[in-house]
């Protein structure tokens, strides 16, 4: 896009102390690039219960790293879909002009601006984020930093029929790539075959998925990549449990995965049926939940992984585990946080190749002037799914069972 057609003012969504009272739209300057960054338009932003926290933790949280909003605001948002706009001449050979983007916010990297700004001027500081004390993407544009480039953090959209809001998607689904990569299975062919190492879920093995809400869905979805022979879902929640049903049934039955829906109380006789008694080789808790944590590990067989997806509350931190179990059968447990461009690069391939929909996971649209309502929507858990915000149009916000290509052409009126 030529200089001429960027506006000298903007709107943005910003954090200016702490709390939702504190979350302002506000127009402000379009920042204009120097050598090592990069001018972006920002297509579409999706709203995440991290957004919550950074409103109400200020500079304590821990990827403000002391940042006071109150004296330098920021600029909400982290995963998003950004189109290059103007590139500074040390990102010429490396950031395509109209080409898209997907942000991977979490930036392995120090600062290198507004150091001042940063507690012990930014000494130790080994991840910033977008969206944090980067520029985020609750905007019409948005100004990337050296550092979000350098650690190769705008992940080049694939294929152009990817639609802009599957792509902001990106982000959280990387999250479930990452984490079900992080699962091991020590595999051995024969009694006197060598040992070898697989990482994610067991192919031809049982999965159980504890939880299927938002995150859940998704773990389910990606699980059934690695075609295991049966994938459990255990969801006290009936109407998750048919949303579950809706998505997925007909695609486990084309790939030949037991599919079994069910409930806490009944998930033990769901278990002993699907494995004669053999217990699942991996466990996803897709729930920040202490009791259901503990609990997980007597589902698992010998061997068997538990995936501690969801954060416990402070406080909560502390679970127990059968030391024997891990002796004697080998089982183990493993975590994740977030994810890198490899898996947003993943996640995007799925959706390119229809292993991934998206669009079923997105439960509100709205232009810019609604991205305060979706947090607060958000905040408040009055949806199940994700919210997307269009900066490039004045929509209030609005409640939608699924999104396609289609619709986010006309809603964005092009």
């Amino acid at each position: 896009m030529d200089e001429a057609h960027v506006p000298e003012t903007m709107m943005a969504l910003r954090l200016t102390g702490v709390g939702m009272d504190s979350v302002q739209l506000q127009e402000v300057e379009v920042p204009r690039p120097e050598a090592d960054q990069v001018l972006c338009r920002i297509e579409c932003v999706a709203a995440c219960a991290s957004d919550s926290k950074i409103i109400d933790q200020g500079p304590e949280h821990s990827l403000m790293h002391g940042w006071d909003p109150a004296k330098w605001p920021v600029t909400l948002g982290h995963e998003g879909c950004v189109t290059a706009i103007e590139v500074g001449k040390m990102w010429e050979d490396k950031i395509e002009v109209g080409r898209r983007y997907a942000v991977q916010p979490a930036v392995p990297s120090a600062p290198s601006r507004h150091r001042e700004r940063y507690a012990n001027g930014g000494r130790g500081i080994r991840k910033i984020a977008v969206g944090y004390t980067l520029p985020g993407l609750f905007a019409e544009y948005v100004i990337i930093e050296p550092e979000v480039i350098g650690c190769s953090c705008m992940v080049p959209v694939p294929d152009d029929t990817i639609p802009h809001f599957a792509a902001a998607l990106s982000e959280p689904i990387s999250c479930v790539v990452a984490a079900q990569q992080h699962n091991f299975h020590v595999i051995k062919e024969s009694p006197d075959a060598p040992r070898q190492p697989h990482l994610g879920l067991l192919p031809g093995g049982t999965t159980l998925v504890l939880g299927a809400g938002p995150m859940g869905l998704w773990h389910i979805e990606i699980a059934m990549s690695y075609k295991p022979a049966n994938l459990i879902v255990s969801e006290p929640n009936a109407a998750r449990r048919e949303t579950a049903q809706q998505f997925f049934a007909a695609r486990a039955r084309d790939a030949g995965i037991s599919l079994i829906l069910t409930t806490p109380d009944m998930l033990e006789n769901a278990i002993e049926d699907a494995t004669s008694g053999r217990g699942v080789d991996d466990c996803i808790v897709a729930l920040g939940i202490r009791a259901i944590q503990e609990q997980s590990f007597s589902y698992l067989g010998e061997g068997g992984v538990t995936n501690l997806f969801g954060g416990v509350k402070a406080g909560e931190e502390m679970i127990q585990v059968n030391a024997r179990r891990i002796h004697y059968e080998s089982i183990s447990v493993v975590g994740s946080s977030g994810s890198d461009p490899s898996d947003m690069a993943q996640a995007m391939g799925m959706v390119a190749a229809g292993e991934i929909e998206p669009g079923n996971y997105v439960a509100a649209v709205g232009g810019l002037d609604a991205a305060r309502d979706l947090l607060l929507a958000v905040r408040e858990q009055r949806m199940e799914g994700k919210g997307i915000i269009y900066p490039n149009v004045r929509r209030p916000l609005q409640e939608i069972s699924g999104w396609s290509a289609a619709q986010e052409v006309a809603f964005r009126g092009q």
